[in-house]
């Protein structure tokens, strides 16, 4: 019998009814019998992978590409070797099998978590970022991970946000990804918002991290007066139960509350399902998220999100400081919160007191961006990049969408563009670097754009250390 007239409908026949071990019989004969049938090993890989003999499944899948490379069998060998917990052979596999299948997403994002696991965090980063759109919120949140410890803090947030929004449980680890973000930027007022928010939602949940320490003293520097005033000793206590303490708003009286509340700018609460207790209405997240209620009305969710955490009312923690903050601050805010129709209401208020405000332009299509809104996030960046042509992390912003709303060819132009205005910006050599390795398929012009990174960035740069590591698999340092 010829290796094209194999008959394989019986090994077929059993596997379908759960007899493997049979199918596995079958073709170990067949296979003693016709040692080049490609198409008998990768049954026999099949029918080991059925009964869970991973590495014999891989190895069987070794030998069918070692008679045909074909991608698709690369495929299953990287599954089978990833079932083996063979991560290694895994990420070799997966790379061979998407330089042709680029736009298979499931594997992608599969061969990205393998390199985070293995430590190759650049590759990872660039692997998660071409199936982004399928990114589960595990993926963001490691995503979020990645870029925090590349010191990229934007994007860090950016990703820690999708991490929340994507998914529908607790907003527990996006938040204390943001916290890390806010410590590493020496924000502190982000990071108080975040270490209330934390425990509002989970109270105790930072006592039982490293951030416990940092966020009790934060919390005691920076509220001390609040702490005095409400008779409360600082010394020996937890962060949960300092946080408590701010969180219990301990008002005097609803007098007090309703007199700051009164001075406020900010529209009045139309929430029935709020009590007057739970006043004051100042707080910076709770209005982002009235607004953002009054706006979107069908979209509450009944899941704990992110902006859940930050609209939460917070007592008297944040209420003179935040009853008086510019439109545009609070947008930030409710961006940061992952209230993004909140944050595009207070920009747009920020516009119509100047409408030459970069900033808040700026602000509005990062915030048409998170909703999905690319065109009106194109035309609103464009604007703000009118007022302020020179504001790197506004380009930045531009390429972001650039990259989705514009054709191959028009976007390496616009890359080129931003180039010749900011020829310095290791940023802007990465990414040009890297379209021309990995899109243009250009080498020689990706390595002169890498060794001008190493050239220019400083010696402790990320960047650098990643331009000298392409080099390196380019053969040209």
């Amino acid at each position: 019998m010829s290796l094209q007239n194999l008959d394989l409908s019986q090994v077929l026949e059993l596997r379908i009814e759960g007899n493997t071990q049979g199918a596995i019989e079958i073709l170990r004969s067949l296979n003693e019998k016709h040692p080049t049938s490609v198409e008998v090993l990768s049954q026999l890989g099949r029918a080991l992978i059925d009964s869970e003999q991973y590495s014999l499944a891989a190895f069987r899948f070794e030998q069918a590409l070692s008679l045909n490379p074909d991608k698709n069998l690369a495929m299953e060998a990287a599954e089978a070797h990833y079932l083996a917990q063979d991560f290694e052979s895994a990420i070799e596999r997966y790379r061979y099998y998407l330089s042709s299948n680029p736009l298979d997403f499931k594997s992608r994002l599969i061969f990205a978590r393998l390199l985070a696991g293995m430590g190759n965090d650049t590759e990872a980063l660039n692997s998660f970022t071409q199936a982004s759109e399928d990114a589960t919120a595990e993926d963001c949140l490691l995503m979020g991970d990645l870029f925090l410890k590349k010191n990229l803090f934007t994007q860090a947030k950016h990703w820690y946000g999708e991490s929340s929004r994507r998914k529908s449980g607790s907003p527990t680890l996006p938040l204390l990804g943001l916290l890390r973000v806010a410590k590493a930027e020496n924000n502190g007022n982000d990071a108080e918002t975040i270490i209330l928010a934390l425990e509002k939602s989970e109270p105790g949940i930072l006592d039982q991290t490293d951030l416990a320490e940092f966020s009790t003293n934060l919390l005691t520097r920076r509220r001390l007066a609040d702490f005095i005033s409400r008779g409360m000793d600082t010394r020996g206590k937890s962060i949960s139960e300092l946080a408590s303490g701010l969180l219990a708003g301990n008002m005097s009286s609803l007098e007090r509350s309703q007199s700051v509340t009164s001075k406020s700018k900010l529209p009045p609460r139309n929430n029935e399902n709020f009590e007057e207790n739970n006043e004051p209405e100042e707080s910076n997240q709770s209005s982002s998220t009235m607004q953002t209620a009054q706006s979107n009305p069908p979209q509450k969710e009944s899941t704990f999100s992110l902006a859940d955490a930050f609209a939460a009312p917070i007592g008297e923690v944040q209420s003179v400081a935040g009853a008086f903050d510019p439109p545009i601050d609070l947008g930030k805010k409710a961006y940061l919160n992952g209230s993004y129709t909140s944050a595009l209401l207070h920009a747009r208020d920020a516009l119509k007191e100047n409408s030459k405000d970069a900033y808040a332009w700026q602000l509005c299509s990062q915030a048409h961006f998170q909703l999905g809104e690319t065109n009106q996030a194109e035309m609103t960046i464009l604007e703000a990049i009118r007022h302020q042509p020179l504001d790197l992390d506004m380009r930045m912003d531009y390429l972001r969408i650039a990259r989705e709303t514009l054709s191959s060819k028009r976007y390496l132009q616009e890359l080129e563009k931003v180039h010749d205005i900011f020829p310095d910006s290791t940023e802007i050599l990465w990414e040009l670097a890297r379209r021309y390795h990995l899109i243009e398929n250009m080498p020689v012009t990706a390595a002169v754009l890498y060794r001008k990174i190493t050239e220019i960035a400083s010696s402790d740069s990320p960047l650098a250390d990643q331009a000298k590591m392409e080099l390196i698999k380019l053969k040209d340092l």
